[in-house]
């Protein structure tokens, strides 16, 4: 069955390649801060494309989170097209830390804070918590993959996933 668009897809990859490029090349130079906006261009425009696209619903709910943990704990997590409650607030921690780093890196060239060392502190922190949430993804993916027995990386290479 068909789960993840193209475009979805494309800025999923296109995301996850300008993060760790940003992560791997940080000099702090031009290079390093056109890759950082343009990693929030794309957190954008996949903001854009769910409102446009109208596909599946990026509104967590801490209810049906709550359930799910319970069903994840007796190792019965019940399998989703789109992604599972955890998924959706990992989806958000992701996209909320992008911004965070785009706007603290912006802020760090203004002259207002010219020699003030605490955003770049900020920054900093930020990218690591990025890349730690990153891996907690990464590691989420791959449970989820185990659990369900279905190939969680390859479906969003080729947006398909087993119908149920």
């Amino acid at each position: 069955m068909k789960v993840w668009d193209p475009v979805v897809r494309s800025l999923h990859w296109t995301l996850a390649a300008l993060v760790v490029f940003d992560f791997v090349y940080d000099d702090g130079g031009y290079l390093h801060r056109m890759v950082g906006y343009a990693a929030v261009v794309v957190v954008l425009l996949r903001l854009t494309w769910s409102v446009a696209s109208r596909g599946h619903s990026l509104r967590p709910s801490i209810s049906a989170t709550l359930a799910y943990i319970q069903l994840l704990r007796r190792g019965t997590p019940p399998r989703s097209t789109g992604h599972d409650p955890l998924g959706l607030w990992m989806v958000w921690l992701l996209w909320i830390l992008v911004l965070l780093l785009g706007l603290t890196g912006w802020m760090s060239r203004l002259d207002v804070f010219w020699g003030d060392e605490r955003i770049e502190e900020v920054h900093s922190v930020l990218a690591y918590l990025l890349m730690a949430a990153a891996v907690v993804h990464v590691l989420g993916v791959v449970v989820m993959s185990l659990l369900w027995k279905e190939n969680l990386p390859a479906a969003m290479v080729t947006g398909i996933k087993r119908a149920e």
